[in-house]
C-alpha cells in the first residue's frame, strides 16, 4: 500500500521543520497503513459458522421438506470443511477482513499502536518533555495527538481533539498529506504560545515523516 509519495512526505517534513523553528517543542508525525492484521477474526467466524452446519442440515425444514433426514458423519464433516475453507478464504480477503472487524476493536488496536509508537519514537526523551506525536492509522481511519508531560499540563485534551477531528476528515477523503500539514501548523501555533523558542534549541527528534507499512 502506497500511503504517500516521496514529494508529499517531503512536504510534511518541511512543515515540521518550519514549525519547530517557532518553538522549543518537538513534533513527530507517524503514518501507519494499519494497526492490526485482524487475521484471527475471519478464522473464528468461519469456524463458528461451520459448527452450525450440522444443526442446519439436520433440523432446517427447508432443506429436508419437513422430514428429518439422517446425515452420515462423513458427509457432515465434508460439508463443515467446505464451509470453513470457503468462508475462511472469503472473509480473509483484505477489504472484507477490515469491514467485518468491529469499530471498537479497530479503535482499541489503533490506540495501542499509537502509544507503542510514542515510546518507540522516544517522545519522552526530550529535555523539556515537550514532544508531540501526530499519529494516523489509515485502515482504521484513526488519528490521535499525544503530548508529553510538560505540554499535557498546559494544553487541554479538548484542544487536541478538535485537530484530530479535522485530521480524520482528511483521512476519510484520502488526503492524509493535507491533514498532516494543517495539523502540524496548528500544533506549531499551540507550541509557539506555550513553549516559544529557547536560547539553545536542539533538534532532538526526527523531522521526517515516519511511515509504517
Amino acid at each position: 500500500m502506497i500511503l504517500l509519495s516521496d514529494a508529499q512526505a517531503k512536504e510534511i517534513e518541511v512543515a515540521i521543520t518550519l514549525q519547530e523553528e517557532r518553538t522549543s517543542g518537538e513534533i513527530v508525525a507517524v503514518l501507519a497503513a494499519q494497526s492490526g492484521s485482524y487475521r484471527l477474526l475471519p478464522l473464528f467466524l468461519a469456524a463458528f459458522i461451520a459448527l452450525l452446519v450440522p444443526v442446519i442440515l439436520l433440523y432446517l425444514p427447508g432443506l429436508t421438506q419437513g422430514r428429518l433426514v439422517v446425515w452420515s458423519a462423513d458427509k457432515i464433516y465434508f460439508c463443515q470443511l467446505i464451509v470453513f475453507v470457503g468462508l475462511a478464504f472469503l472473509l480473509s480477503q483484505r477489504p472484507i477482513r477490515y469491514w467485518i472487524v468491529p469499530g471498537s476493536l479497530k479503535k482499541k488496536w489503533a490506540r495501542a499502536h499509537a502509544l507503542e509508537q510514542f515510546a518507540a519514537q522516544e517522545m519522552h526523551t526530550t529535555a523539556g518533555r515537550t514532544g508531540v506525536m501526530i499519529f494516523v492509522s489509515v485502515i482504521e481511519r484513526y488519528a490521535e495527538i499525544i503530548a508529553d508531560q510538560a505540554i499535557y499540563e498546559k494544553v487541554p485534551q479538548e484542544q487536541w481533539q478538535v485537530l484530530v477531528s479535522d485530521l480524520v476528515i482528511e483521512i476519510k477523503k484520502r488526503r492524509p498529506k493535507n491533514g498532516f500539514v494543517k495539523v502540524i501548523t496548528a500544533v506549531g501555533d499551540i507550541l509557539h504560545t506555550h513553549f516559544p523558542p529557547g536560547i539553545r534549541d536542539e533538534n532532538e527528534l526526527a523531522n521526517h515523516l515516519i511511515i509504517i507499512e
